[in-house]
């Protein structure tokens, strides 16, 4: 839940103060009838003030001339731009700009003040007895109430102030929290944010977690968190978020959170197998600075004293990084190039990262020499450290500096035809190798030759009509690909290259060439060639100009040396046929593949599907299949998944999901989700789960939790 106060209280007082006047000028008044007495005229019958930019409708306006005070009585309703007051009564006096008010409703936007009075003037308003909302108030709906609410007009807006006394934070009619007497400014507001959550799970038992912030400056906001679980503790720590962004695109943007636990439940193993302590927190920090627009500061800490301790507590976080890094990166852009300096530090003492302590890159954008040729540089110095507590060596550590020099020039002699030679240079110096090879410094020299093609590239069109299918009108776009790279002694040295910098587990197709290749390390021999076809089917769209009816896209390398192609490990001199495949026949059928197999033996290493049928926002339903063979980890998945989403009402909702491991015949998550919208703020989810077979979370849970939409 986040409720906002400083856009509720701006909401009145934005309404109510300045209802503008200056110079004397007569107001246009209009009605269905109208009288003169000695003192007034009196106009009724779906009576008009238009003044300046406030328009009054009222049952009967009385106007007084000489004094220059307008009386608006029954049906009382002031309009100014988007702000809309609703009264049974108000005075307003056009010299001083100062009006009164009975009892009124306010709104603006989605907010909706109601209150027993107000006075005020240019600079100052009071108002009594006051209640705001957001939207329409019902049964379920938070409020704000005070007994008094002052605000004072500063020449600058945000400096203005709103004074709050007796103050209670509510939920419909009943009053929940007292506040004390609050002093506010748009710069800075006592509560700035407040999110809380309530819950029940089978492990952690029932839950009240309360998240609040209040603005330090008007850039800065700091807080707390805290967290009560019956059956494992109490969770806090600080929370905060801050943003100096000028208008001139330049200042920080960023946020932080942090929690601490003295576990008393039973926190089990990380992800090694060891046992977890029950001192268990974690820091999560997110920066991102424009010092001026061509330099940029930004990075990221990830501290978990586990590896499982969001996933315990704090499960939005989890599954939104489930592989915490820590990392910093200053970058400056020049017209045509990229320096960057970057560090990568491992500061959970359980996961295996590639450090970086730093990296200072230089990365050339491609320029023209002349005559068509075009050439990039990239070059980098590294300080290189990898912990694995896992290996009888714990540390490899390394000094690298490498660049990589190329050239390349585009023909195209034909519109079906384009081809870039390509000729580069990778040269890689080690200050230290490991001592099992006893050469000290080490430099290893690399050149490549190769080329990319399109070739024979056509399109087709014809004039297909299908109303109910929304198709106008056919195209077929087919673009043949062909690439190769020479480069036989890329893998010369292993022996004497600590490897940091490997080729990690990736099912898609690596870059081809030298240039692009972060495995610096453990580079592979080649003498490979890229084939690959791309084909679309499209049809008109009213819009977006076209619309993707089916795509297609193949692609395979082909390794010409079986001796340098085994040099690559896992038995690269096998190729993998990669090939992607989506039907989208109509906005509501789409249909989508992965696959990728080994041509010489047939053998699938990875597919993926996924069906996927909805009806509007009524109802949807997928479909999908998971099947991997990892090879390196000795490991295969092979999965089925369904999900089904149903709107059953305005109110009641559903999700229901189910996963099925064929190899076990485990039911591995079978969950339902029912939501009820309680109101137009509260909505309740009950969730109902059944797990099968090894997993953080125990055999069953059931949850209650509710959120709030709308601020």
């Amino acid at each position: 839940m986040t409720l906002r106060f400083a856009p509720l209280v701006a909401t009145l007082l934005i309404a109510l103060a300045r209802l503008d006047a200056a110079e004397p000028t007569l107001p246009q008044l209009t009605a269905q009838a109208t009288r003169v007495t000695e003192r007034e005229s009196i106009f009724s019958g779906e009576a008009r003030l238009a003044y300046r930019d406030i328009v009054l409708h009222a049952d009967e306006i009385a106007y007084n001339n000489t004094d220059r005070v307008a009386i608006a009585r029954g049906n009382v309703i002031l309009m100014r731009g988007a702000q809309r007051l609703v009264a049974e009564e108000l005075t307003y006096r056009l010299d001083d700009q100062t009006y009164s008010v009975g009892r009124f409703r306010v709104g603006q936007g989605q907010f909706l003040a109601e209150g027993a009075g107000a006075e005020g003037s240019p600079n100052r308003v009071t108002v009594s007895t006051v209640s705001l909302t957001h939207g329409e108030p019902d049964p379920l709906s938070p409020v704000l109430r005070a007994r008094e609410l002052t605000w004072e007009e500063a020449e600058d807006p945000r400096d203005s102030r709103a004074t709050i006394a007796g103050a209670r934070l509510g939920v419909g009619r009943v009053d929940v929290l007292p506040l004390p007497t609050l002093s506010e400014t748009p710069r800075n507001p006592s509560i700035a944010s407040l999110d809380a959550r309530v819950g029940y799970d089978g492990r952690l038992g029932a839950e009240l977690s309360v998240s609040a912030t209040t603005a330090v400056t008007e850039d800065v906001r700091l807080g707390g968190d805290l967290g009560l679980f019956s059956k494992r503790g109490v969770l806090f720590g600080p929370v905060g978020d801050y943003d100096t962004f000028d208008i001139d695109g330049t200042g920080a943007r960023g946020r932080f959170r942090g929690g601490y636990i003295k576990d008393q439940g039973d926190p089990r193993t990380d992800i090694r197998g060891d046992l977890i302590r029950d001192d268990r927190g974690y820091v999560e920090w997110q920066h991102l600075q424009v010092v001026a627009p061509s330099l940029t500061l930004g990075g990221q800490l990830n501290y978990w004293s586990d590896s499982y301790v969001t996933r315990d507590f704090r499960r939005e976080g989890y599954y939104r990084i489930q592989t915490p890094d820590t990392w910093f990166e200053a970058q400056k852009l020049g017209d045509n190039f990229v320096v960057s300096l970057f560090t990568r530090v491992q500061v959970n003492d359980w996961s295996l990262i590639q450090e970086r302590l730093p990296e200072l890159r230089f990365d050339g954008l491609p320029v023209e020499l002349g005559a068509g040729i075009y050439h990039r540089v990239n070059a980098s110095v590294a300080a290189l450290r990898e912990d694995d507590p896992t290996t009888p060596t714990g540390s490899i550590r390394s000094n690298r500096a490498d660049l990589y020099y190329g050239v390349m020039r585009p023909f195209s002699p034909r519109e079906w035809f384009a081809v870039t030679p390509v000729l580069g240079a990778r040269v890689t110096h080690y200050e230290r190798t490991p001592a099992t090879s006893n050469r000290g410094n080490y430099t290893r020299v690399l050149g490549e030759a190769g080329f990319d093609a399109e070739l024979f590239r056509f399109s087709g069109t014809w004039d297909v009509q299908n109303e109910r299918w929304g198709i106008n009108g056919l195209r077929h776009l087919v673009t043949p690909r062909l690439g190769y790279r020479y480069s036989p002694s890329a893998d010369v040295g292993r022996a004497h290259i600590p490897a940091i910098d490997d080729d990690p587990f990736n099912t898609y197709l690596r870059p081809l060439g030298l240039a692009n290749r972060r495995d610096v390390d453990r580079l592979p021999a080649l003498n490979t060639f890229r084939i690959g076809l791309d084909q679309s089917l499209q049809t008109r769209d009213r819009v977006h100009g076209s619309r993707d009816l089916a795509e297609l896209n193949l692609a395979i390398d082909q390794h010409a040396d079986a001796e340098a192609a085994a040099t690559q490990g896992q038995n690269r001199a096998e190729s993998d046929a990669h090939a992607f495949l989506a039907l989208n026949p109509a906005r509501w059928l789409r249909f989508d593949l992965y696959n990728r197999t080994t041509v010489q033996t047939g053998k699938l290493q990875e597919l993926n599907t996924g069906l996927t049928i909805r009806d509007a926002d009524v109802w949807s339903f997928r479909l999908g299949t998971h099947y991997l063979d990892d090879l390196v980890a000795a490991r295969q998945i092979q999965e089925y998944t369904a999900t089904y989403g149903l709107r059953m009402s305005e109110i009641w909702s559903l999700i229901a999901r189910v996963r099925l491991d064929s190899r076990s015949g485990d039911f591995t998550e079978q969950s339902l989700t029912i939501s009820q919208r309680l109101s137009r703020f509260w909505t309740a989810h009950y969730e109902f789960a059944a797990f099968d077979g090894p997993r953080r979370e125990g055999d069953y849970g059931v949850s209650v939790s509710l959120e709030t939409r709308g601020f």
